[in-house]
């Protein structure tokens, strides 16, 4: 079995225009796309498969019913991945843990990661908070004292940033980042700098489902991650995270290389270009290389990797 390729899914926000489209090259979408799925197994919004023997299938039919593919039988598909282009600021959210998930019904919360495809100087994200408990909290609100309440974090090419559950995050525009998610799609928008849409009214804040879910931990605040590369003959394998929830690798090809792994990997391209069994791929090329899988690659390319 050789890799699976898979259409990516528009997704709109009033943040976006055309910067995904434009980046990625993918000249079907529509004007005012944020961000593009690359992998969803969600009921309605799936990936559909443009390769033999599957083609048509979605993502979610083929982990319903062709498990050989990934080797994860009697579990739910575990992440969401986007690329995401925001031209303007995102609003400020934060997702639930295990223990909120739970309580309105869904099984597992939401951790995020961002791995920065390209970020222009001077650019950063929100990145946690600076209030001690939730009476402190409540002052900062109260007060509208935003802007001494919202942490930030300067962000570079190349960066990977791991936002736990809990966290309060914001991407900001500036960067072209790929994102990961665990699949429950569970969003409670903080705070939206007062912005007003044409009618003159300011977007649904989901403030006390937020502060419910909100993490005071400082030590969620600093983004420890401890990557490890490892390099071989024309290429350099980075794992920058690996937990309960996901693992995220980087492949930097430079050559002819072969590459197999024990686990099945969501990949896409994010720089470069080149073959992977001699298959073209260029920037924006979603595939799925299924369990103990061996594949070729070939020319010089950036791919993104995640599984579970």
């Amino acid at each position: 079995m050789s890799v699976l390729f898979f259409k990516p899914i528009a997704r709109k926000a009033i943040w976006g225009h055309t910067l995904v489209k434009d980046y990625f090259g993918y000249d079907e979408f529509p004007l005012g796309v944020g961000q593009s799925w690359s992998f969803s197994a969600q009921e309605g919004a799936s990936n559909e498969c443009v390769s033999e023997p599957y083609k048509g299938k979605t993502l979610l039919d083929l982990w319903k019913d062709h498990q050989e593919l990934f080797g994860h039988p009697n579990e739910e598909f575990p992440v969401i991945i986007s690329l995401v282009g925001p031209e303007d600021d995102l609003s400020i959210q934060v997702h639930p843990d295990d223990e909120h998930a739970k309580m309105i019904g869904f099984k597992s919360g939401k951790n995020e990661a961002w791995y920065f495809i390209e970020s222009k100087e001077n650019a950063n994200i929100v990145y946690g908070h600076n209030a001690k408990d939730e009476e402190d909290l409540y002052r900062y609100i109260n007060e509208d004292k935003w802007d001494d309440l919202i942490r930030h974090l300067d962000v570079h090419t190349g960066d990977f940033v791991y936002l736990p559950a809990g966290l309060l995050h914001a991407l900001r525009k500036g960067s072209v980042v790929y994102e990961i998610q665990q699949a429950t799609d569970i969003t409670y928008r903080f705070y939206d700098y007062h912005r007003k849409d044409s009618e003159g009214n300011e977007r649904e804040l989901h403030l006390k489902q937020a502060i419910n879910c909100l993490s005071y931990n400082k030590e969620d605040m600093k983004n420890n991650i401890s990557p490890e590369m490892t390099t071989f003959d024309h290429y350099e394998e980075t794992v920058y995270i690996s937990n309960d929830s996901f693992t995220v690798t980087k492949l930097e090809i430079d050559g002819e290389c072969e590459y197999i792994s024990d686990n099945y990997q969501l990949a896409t391209v994010v720089k470069g270009e080149g073959k992977v069994d001699n298959v073209e791929i260029k920037v924006g090329d979603n595939f799925l290389i299924p369990t103990n899988t061996k594949v070729q690659f070939g020319g010089q390319m950036t791919i993104m990797m995640t599984t579970k």
